[in-house]
């Protein structure tokens, strides 16, 4: 019988150590990037190397790293660490929700999906105002959008493009602009306008009129100038 209670009592407390490591909080305290795997301190007991939980890893696959000092949660199936996965991050005191949405009302907070990074960029979505906004932060900041074939923009209503400094447009074969209803106008505040084509440059409209409402008109033909009109006249 004593054998029998002694065995009971080991694995009562086998038991009781397996229950209390299934899920653990703990540290990363190291991060092996080539891997996919961290190590992570649960009060003074460090774990052996762990993967991390993400979205997707087989055809469609996700990355997103934790970071050395990130709060994570643990799972050991059967209690057992060294078989643990890192399901992902927790809220703490030096990292808390106020650095991520402190900008938004409380009971606005439910309807936001955001990420925001180190430098001050921002992902977000918005489903109570149905906006979704990319805010890339820094000088050196780029967005790219890049497909292997067609890119389509297409807005219901209004489309703006507002660009601070110089907007370059290169299209290797034609370039189409298409107003099937209203006007079309190309205006500069200040400065100039250039229109400049390595083949043909063709005008062609129910009227056109060019006015310079500040100086001289200088047509210039490197060959022939020809002016061909029902009527053409010239006044002072």
């Amino acid at each position: 019988m004593l054998a029998n209670s002694l065995q009971s009592n080991l694995a009562q407390a086998d038991m009781q150590s397996r229950l209390a490591k299934l899920i653990s909080l703990g540290t990363v305290n190291e991060v092996d990037y080539e891997t996919a795997k961290v190590r992570v301190k649960i009060g003074d007991w460090l774990t052996t190397w762990l993967p991390w939980l993400t979205n997707q890893a087989f055809n469609d696959m996700t990355w997103q790293a934790p970071e050395v000092g990130e709060q994570v949660m643990v799972l050991a199936p059967c209690g057992d660490l060294a078989q643990g996965v890192v399901l992902g991050s927790v809220y703490q005191k030096a990292h808390n929700i106020d650095k991520v949405v402190s900008d938004v009302a409380k009971e606005e907070r439910i309807n936001v999906q955001r990420t925001k990074y180190q430098d001050g960029s921002m992902l977000e979505y918005d489903r109570n105002k149905h906006q979704y906004l990319i805010d890339v932060k820094q000088d050196t900041a780029v967005i790219k959008l890049k497909s292997a074939k067609d890119i389509i923009l297409e807005a219901d209503n209004d489309l703006n493009v507002i660009v601070k400094n110089n907007a370059n447009v290169t299209v290797t074969e034609n370039a189409t602009i298409t107003v099937e209803n209203g006007d079309a106008s190309l205006t500069t505040n200040t400065g100039s306008i250039s229109v400049t084509a390595t083949d043909a440059l063709n005008l062609k409209g129910d009227v056109v009129n060019i006015e310079s409402t500040g100086g001289n008109v200088a047509v210039k033909a490197a060959a022939t100038l020809k002016l061909n009109g029902s009527h053409i006249s010239a006044q002072e």
